[in-house]
């Protein structure tokens, strides 16, 4: 994987979490094993999708690197933007670390924005590993443009955008192209490949991908002459600012594509608004749970193994390019990641809300 200052503080703090305590945690995990046992690992989504796609990377991984070296099973459970699923892990999932959910963006956004449709606590559950993944806005070449550079030519033409609801994992994405001053009409209700399909049709004129997503698809619209990228999101580096997403440095990070907008630098509550989607839809994109009550044991036997994942050699051959350049957190390093993505400061909460109401009529 890429060795740059991001993945070397991510790094330390997977050791903090993971190796600081590393003999009592292997004490702890020998003395679990799943010799013979199934683990059932739900996906709130449809297969194939991010989150799907993640799960089925690490799962051979992890059966070979859990104690007594484990059946993986992935259930998937679609509908409702994850949230069945999620409900149905938190009423069900037994913690005796047979069970494990894998989330994603739309996941904490519902959680954060939904709490009356959902019961699950995701901030409580025991969090193994959290895998931050980037995200690129692309636009067809019938509006004009040819790069970056020409972002100021889409101010005032009509585009089309699709997603699956305002307050899924497409806000961080609606609220970015709100602050750019784009002229957006939304047509919500659709999954991520459905969406794209009708940009290729050309129903669609904007859209996204978290960077798997894009590597594997949209990478080859663009070489197609079909796409043409505009920015990424970019990532939080130790210090908190937001840089050059490491798997796409020749495109601009958001902030540097609202000054090729506006002349200026983003600031104000609707930048801190998007800076906390950012958390919550790059920071905590993808992550790994074990239900609340979970055994420390077993915990530490789930984080001990997803450490070895991770420097598996064979790992990051043929499978790292679902984590690939970005920093990995692991077990208690997760927190606060998780921390920030689901906990809005008083003025965010008022921006969000006022801006849900009056562009989508949406209300919190």
């Amino acid at each position: 994987m890429e060795n740059n200052s991001l993945l070397r503080y991510a790094a330390g703090l997977c050791i903090v979490a993971g190796l600081a305590g590393l003999p009592s945690m292997l004490a702890a995990a020998q003395e679990v094993s799943f010799a013979g046992k199934r683990i059932e690992v739900i996906v709130p989504f449809a297969p194939g999708g991010g989150s799907d796609v993640y799960i089925r990377a690490l799962g051979p991984y992890l059966e070979k690197h859990l104690p007594g070296n484990p059946t993986i099973l992935v259930r998937n459970v679609p509908g409702g933007g994850s949230i069945p699923g999620a409900n149905q892990f938190q009423d069900r999932a037994k913690p005796d670390g047979l069970h494990a959910i894998v989330v994603s963006a739309s996941t904490v956004a519902n959680f954060v924005f939904r709490k009356s449709k959902i019961n699950y606590q995701l901030d409580k559950w025991q969090p193994i590993l959290l895998s931050p993944q980037g995200a690129v806005v692309y636009a067809a070449p019938s509006l004009g443009v040819k790069g970056p550079q020409d972002l100021p030519m889409l101010k005032g033409k009509p585009l089309v955008f699709g997603g699956e609801s305002a307050t899924s994992g497409e806000l961080r994405v609606i609220v970015s192209m709100e602050l750019l001053g784009l002229d957006v009409k939304h047509v919500w209700g659709l999954r991520r490949g459905p969406v794209r399909l009708a940009f290729e049709r050309g129903e669609m004129t904007i859209n996204y991908d978290s960077a798997p997503g894009y590597l594997k698809n949209a990478a080859n619209l663009v070489k197609a002459g079909k796409a043409v990228p505009l920015f990424s999101f970019g990532i939080l580096d130790d210090k908190g600012n937001v840089v050059r997403d490491p798997n796409f440095k020749d495109l601009p990070s958001f902030p540097e594509a609202y000054e090729l907008m506006h002349g200026k630098k983003p600031s104000g509550k609707a930048y801190g608004a998007w800076k906390a989607l950012m958390q919550m839809g790059i920071m905590a994109n993808k992550a790994l749970f074990l239900p609340t009550d979970t055994p420390k044991p077993v915990v530490e036997a789930w984080r001990t193994a997803i450490g070895k994942v991770l420097s598996d050699p064979d790992f990051e051959k043929h499978a790292a390019a679902v984590v690939e350049g970005y920093p990995q957190f692991i077990g208690e390093a997760a927190r606060p990641v998780i921390q920030d993505a689901t906990n809005l400061s008083p003025e965010t909460w008022d921006w969000i809300k006022g801006y849900l109401k009056d562009k989508h009529n949406v209300t919190l």
